[in-house]
């Protein structure tokens, strides 16, 4: 027994080892691949692309600025230390006030394209300088950043673009020096010029669908606003258009398409606008959740996140643009862990709307722990990972208007289901009167149909007010009331759908002779006979009103052409120009005058249309009618 225990020792002691040899081989072999990988040049040759950021080596230094002879010397020192080339974000510095100074060597094959274009893409750094040679040759400089006002840009890009001329078999020697007072990421790529263009055209649609989506929210709780003069949605409004100059600044379209002559305002708006969408953002949130800070005693919470947005904006602009940065990321994350605290305990107490909420600050934060891991070099870099903040914004936009919007629906079935529960417990008080007093019973039953027909005769004279308030009452065509909502729906459809309406002025001629001679009442009778010959030559989805004496207008939606319209007139003038009888015994007849206006054509303002429309009537009109008239 002594001797196998003796043996088992052994075998447990040559195990342990064996296992410490295979660890320290196993060690050596990676560190071998991973200075063989860091050392190994870069071989340019005719691909269509090449990501450099992963064989840099790299100098970060705090201090004065340095000539590219003392980096050059630093280098040959041993001063730079490789980036590690497996990491997805090798050249990502973070939040840093050094100066990183970047270098790499690379040889281009015999074959291959003269012209190519360095990339540093990420728009919002305040400087780059890009310095490149041929073994043993001087050093061409190139300067670029968001201090550089989008116009003055050699290669106008929203990225930084530097152009070199290879020379095939030759190595080359790249410097790049970056700094900025925001989050320090150099991602450099290389490009062939057709390769960037057709990349380009994916980015662009991307940041398109993002940018029209904000603005479709926009636009749509605008209107929300306008209809139900609710405060919180015009905050939300304000909230995602500063949220998308935020946005903007940072995929380097404010220097493009905002601000080309100004860099300042190009270098402020990526913090400048998160800080004010967080201003608006916290208020928002304040008003969405109603009574759930109050409830948690934290309702001290959201205005406290507000002055530090604010604080980072003052920062950002006056003081320290790097401390508003820093300040703008720490309050974004508190404020989005804060919200989704609020919100779940919203969304446990079936507060309105609160689902959608949740899902928002969900999205959000799921977005922010995207980066940060990619940033980390733990998450590959592909589309998604590099634009997960865009896309969380995106979805977070996209669902905070969902809960807008179910916070009015669930708002009502709340008053609807208040006003059942009121008429339950009503019929329950009846039941048990009637109960208690059947000697009242008759009574009640009388008192009820009086009230039953009081309502009955409430719910008529509202119906006849509708009608007399939005129709004539001669003729029962729209009023001017309602010949103005007809128009603006009619101008927001024609918008919508890119299509144009007409509208028609009409004006009776020798109706004065009329009443003249036969008085009012037959005039009334050729009114009415003229308004059913109109709405006789009109589709469902025009209007004909009658906005004062033998004034009418027409309202033609979805015209086709001019032609079709003056066709139309035709057909007009020759039914009411037709005999009518009034008094059962007299024949009058009368002409009328049309004025043409169409929309957007002759022009897009409403009252323009109308005098356009007015002149018209009366250029056409006979010079014997406008005197009788």
């Amino acid at each position: 027994m002594q001797t196998i225990d003796v043996i088992r020792r052994r075998r447990s002691r040559h195990g342990i080892t064996l296992l410490i040899v295979f660890c320290f081989f196993t060690s050596l072999f990676l560190l071998a691949q991973h200075a063989a990988a860091a050392s190994t040049d870069l071989q340019i040759g005719n691909a269509s692309s090449y990501a450099l950021s992963k064989h840099f080596s790299a100098l970060k230094y705090d201090g004065p600025d340095l000539t590219l002879e003392e980096v050059r010397r630093k280098r040959e020192a041993g001063e730079f230390s490789s980036v590690d080339p497996r990491s997805t974000a090798a050249t990502n510095f973070g939040l840093t006030q050094s100066k990183i100074w970047l270098h790499q060597t690379f040889t281009t094959d015999a074959i291959l394209p003269a012209r190519w274009l360095l990339e540093v893409a990420h728009s919002s750094l305040d400087s780059v300088d890009v310095f490149i040679a041929e073994e043993g040759g001087d050093y061409i400089w190139q300067h670029a950043g968001d201090q550089v006002p989008f116009a003055d840009k050699a290669l106008p890009h929203r990225h930084h673009l530097f152009e070199l001329n290879l020379k095939p078999s030759t190595g080359y020697s790249l410097y790049v020096r970056a700094a900025s007072s925001g989050t320090l990421t150099i991602p450099v790529n290389l490009w062939q010029p057709d390769a960037l263009w057709a990349d380009d055209q994916v980015s662009y649609a991307l940041l398109s669908c993002y940018f029209g989506l904000l603005a479709g929210l926009m636009v749509y709780n605008l209107f929300l606003f306008f209809s139900l003069r609710d405060k919180l949605y015009l905050i939300y409004v304000a909230f995602i258009g500063f949220l998308a100059l935020g946005q903007a600044g940072l995929a380097g379209l404010t220097g493009q398409f905002i601000w080309p002559n100004n860099a300042l305002l190009t270098h402020l708006s990526p913090t400048g606008g998160v800080s004010l969408a967080g201003i608006f953002g916290v208020y928002f949130v304040h008003g969405f959740l109603g009574p759930t800070p109050r409830g948690l005693k934290m309702q001290w919470v959201m205005p406290l996140l507000g002055i530090m947005f604010a604080t980072s904006f003052t920062f950002t602009l006056f003081v320290s643009y790097f401390v508003g940065a820093v300040l703008v990321n720490i309050t974004s994350l508190l404020f989005a862990l804060s919200a989704l605290l609020m919100g779940g305990v919203s969304l446990y107490r079936g507060q309105p709307g609160a689902r959608f909420f949740v899902l928002a600050w969900v999205s959000l934060l799921l977005s922010i722990l995207v980066i940060a891991l990619h940033n980390l070099g733990i998450l590959p870099s592909n589309g998604f990972t590099a634009n997960a903040l865009m896309f969380g914004s995106a979805a977070e936009m996209l669902l905070l208007s969902l809960a807008l919007a179910d916070r009015i629906n669930s708002l009502q079935r709340l008053q609807g289901q208040a006003q059942q529960d009121a008429l339950k417990v009503n019929r329950e008080m009846v039941d048990a009167l009637r109960e208690s007093e059947r000697q009242l019973e008759s009574r009640v039953t009388a008192r009820t149909a009086e009230l039953e027909q009081t309502n009955d005769e409430l719910t008529r004279n509202k119906a006849l007010l509708e009608e007399q308030a939005n129709h004539d009452a001669l003729t029962g065509l729209a009023n001017r009331k309602l010949l103005k909502d007809r128009l603006l729906g009619a101008q927001l459809r024609a918008q919508r759908n890119q299509k144009s309406f007409a509208l028609l002025v009409i004006d009776l001629d020798r109706f004065k002779q009329v009443n003249d001679r036969f008085g009012h009442i037959a005039g009334d009778e050729v009114l009415i006979q003229v308004a059913r010959r109109l709405q006789a030559h009109l589709r469902e989805v025009d209007t004909v009103a009658r906005i004062g004496g033998d004034e009418f207008v027409v309202v033609l939606e979805s015209v086709r052409s001019r032609d079709a319209i003056q066709i139309l007139q035709g057909h007009l003038l020759a039914d009411v120009a037709r005999p009518i009888l009034v008094r059962e015994q007299q024949e009058v007849s009368i002409g009328m005058s049309i004025g043409m206006a169409i929309y957007p054509e002759d022009t897009t303002d409403i009252e323009s249309l109308f005098h356009i429309a007015d002149r018209q009537m009366y250029a056409v009109k006979p010079s014997d009618a406008v005197e009788a008239d």
